[in-house]
């Protein structure tokens, strides 16, 4: 399991283009990068981020989407119809900077009046997996307190359904839901295509760089070799603009990697 990171843990101090770069300068051999605006959906940009990707000697594993952009269940249809749109200019953002994974919060569980068992959403699902898979990239909910995939029947829910769509498991978000991380991932298991790894301290701030919280990581980390996992493990706790704090939280998860899992 390569330790990544995320252009995430340098927002807002850093735009993405730099972050990217930071990141390939601190040795990362693998990174996601987090799209912040509509503007950094657009082509030039991404072939500019590709070039300094290849520049810095790094790969980019995962591409964040910016979950405000799509709105592809609002009642009005241009909203759904852009958001669509946009969404399938991050695939090609995914394709040009090499990624093989495409994260998607999903829409919030407010924008769902039929609830989560409707089948508008399992189209939209079907279609935007097709359409991400056609290029072969994997679609990938990730579990969000507010959003579709919150805890382990949300995502047994979704692969019920036969979509073409993959897992990103975070266990900040799902510390802060409140469920079991370890039964998340078992859920998860052969579908699960990224991780993202940030620290959570109750009534602290969120997204915190691992060792800053309370998650037993040592655990979580063991129910993801038990599953099989092997592939990045994405450092994505914000480190307020201290690369010192980046830098310990990789040690963190390497020495746990050397200790425990080897």
């Amino acid at each position: 399991m390569l330790i990544g990171a995320s252009t995430g843990t340098l927002y807002p101090h850093q735009h993405t283009e730099e972050a990217v770069e930071t990141l390939a300068r601190l040795g990362f051999p693998t990174i996601e990068v987090v799209l912040q605006t509509a503007g950094e959906y657009e082509p030039g940009f991404v072939r500019d981020l590709a070039a300094r990707v290849r520049a810095g000697g790094t790969a980019v594993a995962s591409v964040h989407t910016f979950t405000a952009l799509h709105p592809l269940f609002d009642p009005y249809p241009r909203r759904r119809e852009e958001g669509r749109r946009a969404l399938l200019r991050a695939i090609d953002a995914a394709v040009t900077l090499g990624a093989r994974v495409l994260i998607w919060h999903g829409p919030t569980r407010r924008e769902l009046p039929e609830g989560i068992t409707s089948e508008r959403l399992r189209a939209v699902l079907a279609d935007l997996g097709e359409e991400a898979a056609g290029t072969g990239v994997t679609l990938s909910l990730e579990n969000v307190s507010w959003c579709l995939v919150r805890d382990a029947s949300s995502v047994r829910l979704v692969r019920g359904w036969g979509v073409p769509v993959g897992f990103t498991f975070d266990p900040f978000q799902a510390a802060e839901a409140g469920v079991d991380g370890g039964e998340l991932i078992d859920a998860m298991r052969g579908a699960l295509v990224n991780v993202h790894l940030s620290d959570h301290a109750p009534g602290g701030r969120r997204h915190l760089p691992v060792g800053e919280g309370t998650i037993d990581w040592r655990n979580l980390l063991s129910r993801l070799r038990a599953i099989g996992y092997t592939g990045p493990l994405i450092l994505e706790g914000n480190c307020e603009g201290d690369l010192s704090r980046l830098i310990r939280s990789r040690q963190v998860v390497a020495e746990l990697l050397e200790n425990y899992l080897r």
